[in-house]
């Protein structure tokens, strides 16, 4: 990408990953302070890692008691049922168990045993998440949610609101590889799915959408000719025996986005399809023979290239 035109960087860390905030206009310090803040706030809330959020408290609380969070944090877990709803449970923010039992797996390079596959399994069930207005709790003890598939693209489509209602009208967000192209059109590289983070086969030129990229590359090995991932498909507790190796979608909601991306690797190609039409996205698809798919709307706006293209 460009940056000859950049006005200002803002690099820092959230949400789990490296987030940035470019912007190419000059007096807008104080737009990209207050988008910084509210990743931050969101982090503090939504992460499941830290002791202290709001997610924490529900999964320390589980079976127990229902906890009181804030708007934000009721709102996303809301639109996360409703989504689950939607692809009838392959969509789930409580699959964590099991999320927890092949992350080890995948780190020690051993595959878990059968029981202890179906014992996690039967932990997981979005309805299961009991909502009261601002109350929130899990049905039973040991279960535990995680709003990691959704919350970095909620974050996002939060700073882009803010640039905008502050006067921001040329700038890149990126949080993590999830990303907000705003203003002039730029050029934003899309990950090969066989090669490490950061390498590219392909660009898309957009201005004014979001786009999110999830593949097979992030987490994983290989056992007697068989891949492991960590896309999990809650309905069989393994990870999911999908075509596709990786799957770039944009659209309008990075949030959206997130939890689409998640659920097109449960699916065959043309039910993915299928799926990201119906929401209104545009997707390339790269299947693990290394076919490329790209959607009608894409077409003008998408290259193949020699060398690395980073955003």
């Amino acid at each position: 990408m460009t940056v000859t035109r950049q006005r200002i960087d803002t690099v820092f860390f959230a949400m789990g990953t490296v987030c940035r905030i470019a912007v190419f206009e000059d007096g807008h310090e104080d737009a990209v302070q207050r988008a910084k803040d509210r990743v931050t706030e969101l982090h503090n809330k939504l992460n499941a890692y830290d002791t202290k959020s709001e997610i924490s408290a529900i999964n320390n609380n589980a079976g127990r008691c229902s906890v009181t969070v804030s708007d934000d944090t009721r709102a996303l877990i809301e639109r996360a049922v409703a989504f689950s709803k939607l692809t009838d449970g392959i969509f789930d923010i409580t699959t964590t168990p099991l999320s927890q039992l092949w992350k080890t797996a995948i780190k020690i390079h051993f595959l878990p045993l059968f029981y202890e596959v179906e014992k996690a399994k039967e932990l997981v069930s979005y309805r299961d998440i009991l909502i009261n207005g601002n109350k929130i709790m899990l049905r039973r003890e040991q279960q535990k949610l995680d709003l990691g598939a959704t919350a970095k693209g909620f974050a996002a489509d939060e700073v882009k609101r803010i640039l905008s209602e502050n006067g921001v009208t040329d700038a890149i967000i990126n949080l993590g590889g999830t990303i907000f192209v705003m203003g002039e059109a730029q050029k934003v590289g899309i990950q090969n799915p066989f090669e490490k983070t950061g390498v590219s086969f392909a660009s898309l030129e957009l201005s004014g959408k979001a786009v999110v990229t999830s593949g097979l590359y992030e987490q994983g090995f290989t056992m007697d000719g068989k891949t492991y991932h960590h896309i999990i498909n809650p309905r069989t507790g393994y990870p999911s025996q999908t075509e596709l190796a990786g799957v770039t979608l944009v659209g309008e909601s990075a949030e959206k986005l997130d939890a689409l991306s998640t659920t097109a690797f449960m699916f065959s190609l043309p039910r993915a399809v299928d799926l990201i039409r119906s929401a209104d996205a545009e997707a390339v698809f790269v299947n693990k023979t290394g076919n490329v798919y790209v959607t009608d709307g894409l077409k003008p706006h998408f290259a193949f290239i020699e060398k690395e293209v980073t955003i």
